[in-house]
């Protein structure tokens, strides 16, 4: 089973080597990749760059790499901590590591671990929808590890997890069709969706997931992606504005989004697993998806899926139960055989 990648965003730091290499130190753990602060799901915040801009905002002055950050630390909702020493003792750092002191560096670690523990389970639960994918044909499965339901995976829909797992548990689990009606999920299940898990899981493998038909054939907007603003990017709202505009080959987009081969299929493989495109015509949306069209322009795509969304100040996250949205994706095609 391949390791769980987590992403540390690095804000403030002049040189990101020594980081980088404490972060390979988990390796036998999980993996932790460095990530721009806004994909990351967890924070490393230069103490000396940061300054308290009025109560409770933080401002971090630019890194080599990281752009300067604006902090609101009253609405942070994933791991954030501070290095010592903080150059502004007016700051109420949420939590503080001393990068020079191997236990506080384990501590803050273990720590972003534990609350990022979910993540970690959705993306194990992932990467074994994935290689299962192909022949998972029914509605819902149970799945249990030496006889104890450890997990309920609704094909298209919600999924939830016994928390009181670790990734190696679900290596060997059993997997059990069952209709439709058997996808209840115990009380104390973490729940989330079948998009969000695998558009998660997509993003951060380094295989490329994207069926060959999808590179040779016309593909299809077929339904607008049932997750989290904060997960979409702009190479997403494009490919879904093109689609929804016309039929397109995958050299076709390549052409009018201006996007690498690799990014392009990674993009569209984010897509495919949740649903949002396909190569079969009679799947695509019907009515010409009219909400996608009326958008020209990624950003005003982007405003016309999430209209409730307002700007707000950068903050993190942490996965939250699929029950606060109320949708669940297009289930996938099945593989043509």
């Amino acid at each position: 089973m391949s390791k769980p990648r987590l992403r540390m965003g690095l804000v403030g730091f002049a040189e990101e080597d020594y980081l980088l290499a404490l972060l390979r130190t988990r390796s036998a753990v999980l993996f932790w990749e460095r990530a721009a602060a806004a994909d990351a799901d967890a924070l490393w915040i230069h103490g000396e760059s940061a300054e308290l801009a009025h109560e409770g905002v933080v401002r971090v002055a630019a890194g080599a790499r990281s752009p300067a950050l604006t902090l609101d630390l009253q609405a942070l909702d994933r791991p954030t901590f501070f290095t010592l020493p903080l150059a502004d003792g007016r700051i109420r750092a949420p939590q503080v590591l001393d990068l020079h002191s191997a236990p506080s560096v384990d501590r803050a670690l273990r720590r972003a671990e534990a609350v990022l523990h979910p993540v970690v389970m959705q993306l194990a639960i992932a990467h074994e929808i994935a290689a299962r994918l192909p022949q998972l044909t029914a509605s819902t499965y149970h799945v249990t590890q030496r006889g104890r339901l450890v997990a309920v995976v609704n094909m298209g829909g919600a999924i939830g997890i016994d928390l009181n797992l670790l990734p190696p548990h679900l290596e060997h689990a059993d997997w059990r069709p069952l209709p439709g009606t058997a996808g209840g999920m115990p009380p104390h299940f973490f729940c989330t969706s079948f998009a969000e898990v695998l558009w998660t899981y997509v993003t951060r493998v380094e295989a490329d997931l994207l069926p060959e038909r999808y590179r040779r054939s016309t593909l299809y907007f077929r339904a607008l992606p049932h997750v989290p603003q904060r997960l979409m990017r702009e190479s997403h709202y494009a490919i879904l504005s093109e689609l929804g505009a016309e039929p397109q080959t995958f050299q076709q987009l390549r052409e009018n989004i201006g996007l690498a081969e690799p990014t392009l299929a990674n993009a569209l493989a984010v897509l495919y697993y949740a649903g949002a495109i396909t190569t079969n015509v009679a799947r695509a949306a019907k009515g010409a998806s009219g909400r996608v069209r009326e958008a020209e322009s990624p950003s005003e795509l982007r405003h016309s899926m999430f209209p409730q969304e307002e700007s707000q100040p950068f903050s993190a996250y942490t996965a939250r139960p699929s029950e606060e949205r109320g949708t669940m994706p297009a289930p996938l095609e099945p593989p043509r055989r």
